[in-house]
């Protein structure tokens, strides 16, 4: 009896230093208040895509504060105003957003996540399922992986980091965007130029130095981490509501997905917008809004 309760002590003891060592790592995240009306319900915290950042959100926010929400928008740790840090995984962009959370006394958020954004909210309702009330994510699976996350993005990353802004330091930001707007182009990544824009507004200052906002290096370095959910989390599960909302152009939730959802996230449901693809938010507005506004007020 003896051995087994130092056993159960040595657990106790483990699993309380993982949380610290998450929680000392966790940094700082920027973010932006939409609103500060909570009357309608619970707060909302929106979490953007790789390579995205807040501002990506910044329509969707104030629609979604029109509802009488506080709405918090948070650049990803390695992207936007964010601080750059070596490390990528989902445990810790979770423990990034529970510290937000925790800043900013918010008291059991809905969050919303959109691709590795929503991946990170799944993380978090996973692991601390207290701090969330409710679950949005956005055209990303627990289950399985789209192909062109694997083949489109690594590529995309050597490109931008093969961008030399060194020449651009007494540009302006429009002006280096016009550049690497250029590079990017002669690249052929970006056929028909779209999409590219949503990646130049990866671009502008840190400190005096204008270039990529984000962390290239810590993206390439832990991609494996962001395209892959972690293994270890599919044995857990989140009791709360969930809402899945894919594009129904894009494959990153196959409808035979489902199943393996619902064995993570009992109650979650499967919504498609017609007619989109990755950016749901972005390519229609309005149908995302309404899925997001009848979920919310459940």
């Amino acid at each position: 009896m003896k051995a087994i309760h130092r056993q159960r002590q040595c657990l106790i003891l483990w699993r309380i230093s993982t949380i610290k060592v998450l929680h000392r790592s966790a940094v700082d995240l920027a973010h932006k208040i939409h609103g500060d009306n909570e009357s309608g319900g619970a707060p909302v915290v929106v979490l953007h895509g790789l390579l995205g950042s807040k501002r990506n959100w910044e329509s969707m926010c104030k629609m979604i504060a029109s509802l009488n929400r506080k709405v918090v928008a948070a650049d990803i740790r390695n992207h936007g105003e964010s601080p750059h840090n070596s490390s990528h995984t989902y445990p810790e962009l979770a423990a990034d957003v529970s510290k937000l959370i925790d800043s900013l006394a918010l008291k059991q958020p809905a969050v919303i996540g959109h691709s590795m954004g929503g991946r990170t909210a799944m993380t978090l309702a996973l692991t601390e399922p207290q701090k969330v009330s409710k679950l949005i994510a956005v055209d990303i699976s627990p289950v399985s992986t789209a192909g062109i996350l694997n083949d489109f993005f690594p590529k995309l990353i050597d490109q931008m980091k093969a961008v030399d802004f060194s020449g651009q330091q007494k540009s302006t930001v429009t002006q280096a965007r016009g550049f690497a707007r250029q590079k990017l182009l002669s690249s052929g990544m970006f056929a028909d130029g779209g999409g590219i824009q949503f990646i130049l507004m990866n671009i502008g200052k840190r400190g005096d130095t204008i270039g990529w906002m984000c962390n290239l290096d810590a993206l390439k370095q832990h991609f494996t981490d962001i395209a892959t959910f972690p293994e270890a989390l599919k044995s857990k599960q989140y009791d709360g509501p969930v809402l899945f909302i894919g594009g129904d152009q894009s494959n990153y939730i196959p409808p035979s997905d489902i199943d393996g959802i619902r064995g993570i996230f009992p109650k979650a449901e499967l919504q498609y917008v017609k007619g989109v693809g990755h950016n749901v938010h972005a390519e229609d507005p309005r149908s995302f809004f309404q899925l997001v506004s009848n979920f919310l007020s459940k």
